[in-house]
């Protein structure tokens, strides 16, 4: 296991734990291809993932202590790219429960998630001009063609601190939960989906990224659309609602 980084299981979730609370959970280079791989490598019993951290932080950011302050760095930010891909990429839903600081590469990463319940004194910032840095160009990208990019000039222009509301108010967090309450929150979330929806999640994930990357294969997609129309999996979906809704009608016949 990388030190710094832990995985727990609660039923169908696994949670991915940033576990440097001495550091605020700092992200050294070994946790973020920790990231990477546990979100390559699922479990097929697994529906969703949380991403969170030890002793009320999320995240601090990059390990300074993993920085020189010269063009070197760009290996840290290669290694962030990677975990934000990863995320990206990965055929399940994947949620951060973030408690207290999420700061700089920690936010990118929470920003490349699809939820963020954010607890009402937790926060989001990106103090990167403040360092002298231009911050990663395909991150600012990326973030630009998702979030409203005034927002997004907000964040990494002016370095301004998002706390739970204004988080959520500016379309960065999905929710907002009382201190202490975003891990069960989005697990709760996460559990409802079932293994057989994986299948519909991967697709409709993926053509999501297609959109915001600009990078849509009508054909493919639609190929893809066809093939889960069909598959095994729907004609249950379909059959079990056929049934409940059949159940209902019964039971509200006889009343």
């Amino acid at each position: 296991m990388t030190v710094g980084l832990a995985t727990q299981r609660h039923g169908s979730v696994l949670h991915l734990v940033l576990d440097a609370p001495k550091r605020r959970n700092a992200l050294t280079r070994d946790m973020l291809h920790g990231l990477a791989e546990a979100l390559t490598d699922i479990p097929d019993d697994v529906t969703g993932l949380v991403l969170r951290g030890e002793a009320g932080s999320f995240s601090a950011g990059a390990d300074f202590a993993e920085l020189n302050g010269t063009k070197d760095d760009i290996a840290y930010d290669d290694d962030v790219t990677r975990a934000r891909t990863a995320i990206l990429q990965c055929p399940r839903v994947v949620a951060a429960a973030i408690e207290g600081p999420c700061l700089g590469a920690a936010a990118d990463i929470a920003l490349a998630c699809d939820l963020r319940v954010i607890a009402e004194d937790g926060y989001v910032q990106v103090p990167a001009v403040r360092l002298g840095l231009l911050y990663s160009p395909d991150a600012l990208e990326r973030h630009a063609r998702t979030y409203p990019i005034d927002v997004v000039r907000r964040l990494f222009l002016l370095g301004e601190r998002f706390s739970g509301p204004a988080a959520s108010a500016a379309g960065l967090a999905t929710s907002v939960v009382p201190h202490g309450a975003t891990t069960a929150h989005a697990t709760e979330v996460l559990a409802r989906i079932t293994r057989a929806e994986l299948a519909a999640v991967a697709a409709t994930k993926g053509f999501l990224d297609a959109v915001v990357t600009d990078n849509v294969d009508p054909v493919g997609w639609e190929r893809r659309r066809i093939e889960l129309l069909d598959s095994p999996a729907r004609r249950r979906a379909i059959q079990a609602a056929h049934d409940h809704h059949v159940d209902r009608e019964s039971t509200t016949t006889t009343r």
